[in-house]
């Protein structure tokens, strides 16, 4: 069955008053929001909440409240709460739909502008996808299995049609601030309190002074992967660099958000010769589901026990201000009761198996940047 393209164009917005000298400007992005998949009353995506599809939004589609509604250049956004709402105005940037919210297969296939259904989706290095999809037709599908290539054409066909550059969403800070920042509007005061408290409690733990410093030989470690094979450290960096990142575990918001974002530079990793490998003792079946999750192409391993951890010398134990609440996860995800979990590190390992750079932080809201690492992986190089 063909593809059912847009039954007419869209009317164009009202410009807003000082629109001419913003578009003066050279820096200035393209905006042709005439261009965009809109309603007559130039509400978008069907009224579905933008940020809902986005882990800190909640991670699937959400009809947004009419209550919670913003006009962002020239286009009506609906929310799901004030949390998602007050994340969007930060960062529109970060949630508006890829390729003006028409199907990305089509705008790949043959730069049509093609309908979409609101709960056929992709999220995907920091940018949202939607898809067209009836009893016969599943375009999401068809993307899928070539997305690399289909992706690429959708940016070029949306550009040639629109104007509009591809957009990469926020930086890493960006997107773990709305994580926090969404969370405390959930939660009251008492809790954030408790989780301000937690990472004392951890400071106070003194691990980040015995955590393992730049210089020093890098243990070596044999690990089960998520999808079976085991992983060693020292047969790694016979290859090249690697670059070890610890995370909590797949239940963690802040972590899933920073394994997403060294995903986005998997190719500039690669081409560096450059090779990942994410820790958590969560059990296999953890490990796994933190890899498909966020759709990971590095080795996603299994520290039960936190036995490799404890050689690096991250492990603290679950302090007092949240324990009562980890209790309920915790245990189950690790499978034992040590309530032991590891600090957010990263370190970039040479090939002479010594750390090269790291680091280290008893704040689970701290995480390096894609960039910073891949710098730290081309002087661990030289």
């Amino acid at each position: 069955m063909p593809l059912r393209p847009a039954l007419a164009s869209l009317a164009i917005c009202v410009l807003l008053a000082g629109a001419g000298a913003a578009a003066a400007q050279p820096e200035a992005p393209v905006r042709a929001v005439q261009q965009h998949n809109l309603a007559k009353d130039k509400l978008a995506i069907d009224g579905y909440d933008p940020v809902a599809y986005f882990p800190e939004g909640g991670g699937k589609p959400a009809k947004g409240d009419p209550k919670f509604e913003l006009t962002h250049a020239g286009a009506r956004y609906r929310f799901a709460n004030q949390a998602n709402l007050d994340a969007f105005k930060k960062s529109p940037e970060t949630y508006e739909p890829a390729h003006g919210g028409w199907c990305t297969y089509a705008m790949g296939e043959s730069g049509d502008k093609v309908e979409i259904d609101p709960k056929s989706y992709v999220v995907e290095n920091g940018r949202l996808f939607l898809f067209y999809k009836d009893l016969f037709t599943d375009t999401r599908a068809r993307f899928l299995k070539d997305k690399q290539n289909l992706l690429s054409k959708a940016d070029a066909n949306w550009k040639k049609t629109s104007g509009e550059s591809a957009r990469h969403g926020a930086s890493l800070k960006a997107k773990l601030q709305q994580v926090s920042d969404s969370s405390a509007a959930r939660m009251g005061a008492d809790m954030i309190k408790k989780f301000e408290q937690s990472v004392e409690q951890v400071r106070a733990q003194g691990v980040e002074a015995k955590a393992l410093k730049v210089g020093a030989a890098a243990p070596d470690f044999e690990l089960p992967e998520a999808r079976g094979k085991t992983v060693s450290l020292s047969a790694m960096t016979k290859e090249g660099p690697v670059v070890l990142v610890w995370y909590r575990g797949a239940w963690c918001p802040y972590c899933n958000l920073q394994l997403a974002s060294y995903q986005e530079h998997m190719d500039e990793f690669k081409a560096m010769g450059a090779r990942l490998i994410a820790i958590s003792p969560q059990l296999p079946d953890g490990s796994l589901s933190a890899a498909e999750k966020n759709e990971l192409e590095f080795s996603v391993v299994s520290d039960v026990g936190n036995q490799t951890a404890r050689k690096y010398g991250l492990v603290y134990d679950v302090p007092p201000a949240v324990r009562e609440m980890y209790k309920t996860f915790v245990p189950k995800a690790n499978g034992d009761e040590s309530m032991q979990l590891p600090l957010s590190a990263v370190y970039v390992v040479g090939k002479d198996g010594k750390i090269r750079w790291a680091q280290v932080d008893a704040d689970y809201r701290s995480r390096p940047e894609p960039e910073d690492v891949l710098k730290a992986v081309k002087d661990a190089t030289n």
